[in-house]
């Protein structure tokens, strides 16, 4: 994943336990947002956090809101919890999933609950959320939470002030989009420790609408005339990307007259009820609409060639792969251990991709394993013409005869190469095991 940038926005997370907070030094400090724990599983509420909400915008910041997972919930109650104690509170930040800890549960269940989290808070906003956890956590995802962005803490023990100047390599996650580099930072305003983030600057500016002041706001399941935030940006952003026009003011995260008829043009459009007001429904519809419209065309695919049971050959991860849901290498859904053997049965134009049970991984990321292919009853005429169909092909194998009893030949190949030499042999209809 990326470094650190002295481009990137600092801010900070906090909770009760950092006790009062004077947000105007935070402010003067040079800290741009800060993100506030608000719920933790079904029934834990922050106190602190609407005084901290109140008075971190009115000195300037932007606000965000988090909640603190428990992987053995239903997914859906948390949200519905966490949306209800976020109620009118305008966040300028997306939403958080805090999670990690497994509780015990296996890598796919605690996918399954940040997925379904992620996937139904997206469909009752129309925010896209933003996943926190532990670089050391990592490895407890699959790739289905590959299309939500990243926020990854991870220190570096004593010089925790600096921190790590990257985060990490991920098998999951090509970028971050906040750093938390460390939980022992000293900031104005505070007394105790806390934690500081880096925001990198294109996640930055992709979200934030320049709207700072606190006023009334519809609940984040309804959007209409005279709203603005993040909630309306994103809307704004799927809308223009589905076709509708904002030709006056674009994505600029107010509600008015324009993003009106675009909503009643988009409703029209979905056989939805045409009132201008971006409710759950067609909120929810907007959400399908951009996952169907992110789904690589059939035509966008490339050519795969398909080698079935009889030329399949096997391979070996060379490292922790993933396996992609598309032949463009689109969705990356799983993962693969290092040293995993398994069989290819097609490969795509400029052998970019092998097709491999349940997907296709990139070519670069395995060793081709050598099979041993031995052939019966090769004339000398025979083995002429192998031997001129190998050079022909570039094939850089070794191809040994044997001449006493029933002459034969043995080679050695893998790969392309593998099912060049099989074709050729069945071509010519002779015999090989």
């Amino acid at each position: 994943m990326q470094s650190r940038s002295n481009q990137n926005v600092l801010g900070i997370d906090v909770s009760h336990h950092n006790g009062k907070v004077d947000w105007k030094k935070v402010a003067k400090d040079g800290y741009k947002f800060v993100y506030l724990k608000l719920t933790e599983g079904k029934s834990y509420v922050d106190k602190t956090t609407y005084n901290n909400y109140i008075a971190a915008k009115n000195a300037g910041l932007r606000v965000g809101f988090y909640h603190y997972a428990h992987v053995t919930n239903n997914p859906v109650d948390e949200v519905n919890f966490f949306l209800q104690k976020v109620g009118d509170m305008k966040a300028d930040l997306p939403h958080c999933l805090d999670l990690e800890e497994s509780k015990g549960l296996s890598k796919a269940k605690v996918s399954a609950f940040g997925l379904k989290w992620m996937e139904y808070l997206e469909q009752k906003t129309g925010i896209t959320p933003i996943l926190y956890t532990g670089y050391s956590f990592m490895g407890n995802f699959t790739n289905t939470m590959a299309k939500y962005p990243l926020w990854v803490a991870r220190y570096s023990g004593s010089n925790r002030i600096k921190g790590f100047n990257s985060p990490g390599s991920s098998t999951i996650w090509k970028s971050w989009a906040m750093f938390q580099f460390t939980d022992s930072g000293k900031v104005s305003g505070i007394s105790g420790k806390v934690d500081i983030n880096e925001m990198d600057i294109n996640f930055f500016k992709l979200i934030d609408t320049g709207v700072g002041l606190v006023g009334v706001a519809n609940p984040p399941s309804s959007y209409r005339k005279g709203d603005s935030g993040l909630g309306v940006k994103e809307l704004q952003q799927n809308l223009l990307k589905l076709g509708e026009k904002l030709p006056k003011y674009g994505a600029d995260g107010s509600f008015g007259a324009e993003l009106e008829e675009a909503v009643k043009s988009f409703q029209s459009k979905n056989k939805l009820k045409v009132d201008g007001i971006a409710g759950e429904t067609t909120l929810a519809t907007v959400a399908d609409s951009i996952n169907e419209l992110n789904k690589p065309k059939e035509e966008d695919l490339p050519k795969v060639t398909s080698l079935g049971d009889r030329y399949s050959f096997q391979v070996r991860a060379k490292k922790d792969i993933g396996v992609y849901k598309y032949s463009n290498l689109a969705v990356n859904q799983r993962i693969l251990k290092q040293d995993t053997v398994f069989s290819v049965y097609g490969f795509t134009e400029g052998v970019k991709a092998y097709a491999v049970p349940g997907g296709f991984v990139q070519a670069k990321d395995v060793d081709t394993l050598p099979a041993t292919l031995i052939t019966g009853g090769l004339s000398e005429s025979m083995e002429d013409e192998f031997r001129a169909f190998l050079k022909g092909e570039g094939i850089d194998a070794e191809l040994h005869v044997h001449a006493t009893g029933n002459p034969s030949a043995q080679i050695t190949v893998s790969g392309i190469d593998q099912v060049k030499v099989k074709q050729f042999l069945d071509e010519k209809d002779w015999w090989y095991q």
